[in-house]
């Protein structure tokens, strides 16, 4: 939940792209309160957030940690808090990193029971009410938006990082200047977004896992071309090098990485096993 979208330009040059890096339990001197006009609640304020600067390169993509508890605005004494909500600004996708809360659909009554690691992907304009337990609640967000309009959804979708189905697929793409690669596999929780294209899952890499070392480690160039990308790292060690810049990264379980599409990346993962949560948004093309 944010409260107005910040728009960044999309037209810097691939060269001059900075990726976004933050981590899980990052506490930042300056948490603003979140506050926000609802359209079908009024205006509110509601718990405090810290956004993670992020450059991307379509429509409007916003990320970062968000908090409830004793003495932040818009809770209660004991730091529980209700909150009325209808994602008007956008698909907003979430990580509950710490505390509990229950989640219910306006139009149907619809009930989602929310603790550490539940994932929760809010279509745009869909009404909600939270009830967060005391003492407090953190979770990591991504809001996105674009012109082009997209599926009307009514519910919400609700997954856990622990998630193990059966449906897990290769993670097959085109890289433009290597052609067809395979690295690691993937399930999708959600494949539509409200507005533009947006996709989000889990991804992990390990032996015996298509793409990977004997080891389990992985070694691959990416430019992220289906779109803006987001991870929230759950296991394992990576590398991520700009080919263009020089910037580089030493990553683990807890950091945040966004790419920007189009973005010369080297990109690794240190055996025996890596797992991540991802989000992509492209305001463009289908992802």
């Amino acid at each position: 939940m944010v409260s107005e979208p910040t728009i960044q330009s999309s037209t810097a040059s691939k060269s001059s792209r900075s990726l976004g890096v933050g981590n899980r339990n990052s506490n930042p001197a300056q948490w603003t309160p979140f506050a926000w006009d609802d359209p079908l609640f009024g205006p509110q304020v509601k718990g405090e957030v810290a956004p993670i600067a992020f450059e991307h390169t379509s429509g409007s993509l916003q990320l970062g940690l968000w908090r409830t508890g004793k003495g932040i605005p818009g809770c209660n004494e004991d730091g529980s808090c209700h909150v009325d909500y209808s994602a008007p600004l956008g698909d907003e996708t979430m990580v509950i990193l710490e505390g509990t809360a229950t989640v219910r659909i306006v139009a149907t009554g619809k009930q989602y029971r929310l603790e550490a690691g539940t994932i929760i992907s809010h279509p745009k304009d869909v009404a909600l009410t939270w009830d967060i337990d005391p003492p407090f609640l953190k979770k990591f967000w991504i809001l996105w938006d674009s012109p082009l309009a997209g599926i009307k959804e009514d519910d919400v979708y609700v997954g856990h990082i622990t998630d193990n189905p059966e449906s897990w697929a290769p993670f097959a793409w085109e890289e433009p200047d290597h052609g067809s690669m395979v690295c690691g596999e993937l399930f999708k929780l959600r494949a539509t977004g409200s507005t533009g294209a947006l996709l989000c899952g889990l991804w992990r890499a390990g032996v015996g896992i298509p793409g990977c070392g004997p080891d389990g480690s992985t070694s691959i160039p990416y430019t992220s071309p289906l779109g803006d990308e987001i991870e929230l790292l759950l296991e394992g060690h990576y590398r991520v090098v700009n080919e263009d810049t020089g910037e580089t990264h030493e990553l683990k379980g807890g950091d945040v990485l966004a790419m920007p599409r189009g973005t010369r990346l080297s990109w690794s993962s240190k055996s025996p096993f890596a797992k991540k949560f991802w989000l992509i948004a492209n305001a463009d093309v289908p992802a």
